[in-house]
């Protein structure tokens, strides 16, 4: 029988300005063991705007970065995987991004200095992203440092085109104010972004001679002034500055961190001499970096921690292994700061990389992201404490979607077990004419569900 279901997510009090942008990668499926990471994994309440990273270009046309993108008679595939989210949270808006670190900009070059082909192009996005239920583009074109009246003409072209099919047209930007300069027409490209998600790390990394922190908030006295402008103040503050508007930037949180292998033990902190990159981690095996649940291995092993006071960030270190990161206070005051500033969001890069699968950090899943969101959205849950050895009735098996038998299965709870004594609960409701029904985990038409 087929089955047709509605559901209806209410975000509690949330103010549409607030935007939890979160990036998503094909290629960490083939991440081995736990590191392992598939559409599945989404926590689809987690974040407003979900990024599928990336997508590829031939000629004028977007084509599938993997094998398994595209759906075929055979398999779902993982576009389509990660539209099946929108059946559990249908206010999840899920873009798709062209553009990544590894991306041949040559071949965008080609595109933006031919107004023919420039035309084509927007079309065919057009035509891609519909077939395909996305609800817009992320440009992570890195960087366009001398074609910065072509980007614009870029932005421009494609936000004519889309604005036709209520699409979204957003791009990841740089922190460097050498790219920022040589990239970006900020005021025109105010115009027409819908917003910007500002990549507000890699300010630092074993391509130095130093240590140094991914994301440094402020930067420190001892500084040089081009060492002063490596920070996300600095970055964001600038931005502002070349006029564009505080309510479109999404302040980006690394989840990872920089390591290194220092020269000497003797002094061990932000600025310490280093031989090169740290240690790989087991998972992502890349070397400088380390995901957060990476880290969160190192921290269960025992590594030794440290706090900068000017940096506003963390670090851990184990003899010459050296990783800068973000703990809890850290993260605390960057949300702070997007409060201040009165930013328009937030966003992450990326989702695989924090521990999505719950089974490092021993804090549940998604323990940076939450712990993030929480700060910045704390309404969203409510705290209820337990008692030593107590459960409480709506999260009686810990994490996961339960339904309200007390209103008769017209709303459900979503637990998240957050320290060892207390839950945190989201409370949602079913629109009218629908109950929630615990086997399809959505709200369903009310003559398809058994409430029991």
């Amino acid at each position: 029988m087929f089955i047709c279901f509605l559901i209806l997510v209410v975000l509690l009090a949330i103010s549409d300005a607030k935007r939890v942008v979160c990036y998503t990668t094909n290629w960490s499926q083939y991440r081995e063991g736990l590191g392992k990471f598939v559409p599945e994994d989404i926590d689809p309440h987690l974040c407003t705007h979900l990024i599928y990273s990336f997508v590829k270009l031939n000629g004028t046309k977007l084509a599938p970065m993997e094998w398994n993108d595209d759906s075929t008679d055979l398999m779902k595939g993982m576009y389509e995987r990660t539209m099946d989210l929108k059946l559990r949270n249908n206010q999840l808006k899920i873009l798709l991004a062209i553009g990544g670190a590894n991306f041949d900009n040559s071949k965008l070059v080609e595109i933006v200095k031919s107004h023919e082909k420039l035309r084509e192009f927007s079309v065919n996005c057009v035509d891609y992203l519909k077939k395909r239920n996305f609800d817009g583009l992320d440009l992570d074109w890195e960087y366009p440092n001398g074609y910065k009246k072509e980007f614009t003409k870029l932005v421009i072209e494609l936000k004519n085109e889309f604005k036709n099919f209520n699409l979204l047209l957003t791009a990841a930007v740089a922190a460097s104010k050498e790219n920022i300069d040589a990239s970006y027409d900020i005021p025109q490209l105010a115009l027409y972004l819908d917003f910007l998600n500002l990549m507000t790390y890699d300010y630092h990394g074993a391509w130095e001679k130093t240590t140094g922190h991914v994301a440094p908030l402020y930067s420190r006295k001892n500084e040089n002034n081009e060492q002063k402008m490596y920070n996300v103040d600095f970055t964001i503050q600038y931005y502002i500055n070349q006029g564009f508007p505080e309510h479109k930037i999404n302040l980006g949180f690394a989840c990872y961190g920089k390591s290194y292998t220092l020269k000497s033990t003797k002094f061990i902190r932000f600025g310490s001499p280093v031989q090169g990159a740290g240690i790989i981690g087991n998972y992502t095996k890349e070397n400088g970096t380390l995901a957060f649940y990476e880290i969160c291995e190192r921290m269960n092993d025992n590594w030794e921690s440290g706090w900068d006071d000017e940096h506003k960030v963390a670090f851990l270190y184990r003899r010459d292994q050296f990783v800068g990161y973000e703990n809890e206070e850290s993260l605390k005051e960057k949300v702070e700061y997007v409060k201040k500033k009165h930013l328009g969001g937030i966003m992450f890069w990326s989702m695989d990389m924090d521990d999505f699968s719950g089974s490092f950090c021993k804090r549940g899943k998604y323990p940076m992201i939450k712990t993030v969101r929480d700060f910045y959205m704390p309404h969203l849950n409510q705290i209820v404490k337990l008692k030593k050895n107590e459960r409480i009735n709506e999260c009686y098996n810990g994490d996961g979607f339960y339904v309200n038998l007390k209103d008769q299965c017209n709303s459900y709870y979503v637990c998240e077990y957050s320290e060892t004594s207390s839950f945190k609960i989201r409370k949602y409701s079913c629109p009218k004419g629908t109950l929630f029904d615990k086997n399809l985990i959505a709200c369903n038409f009310k003559q398809f569900v058994k409430c029991d």
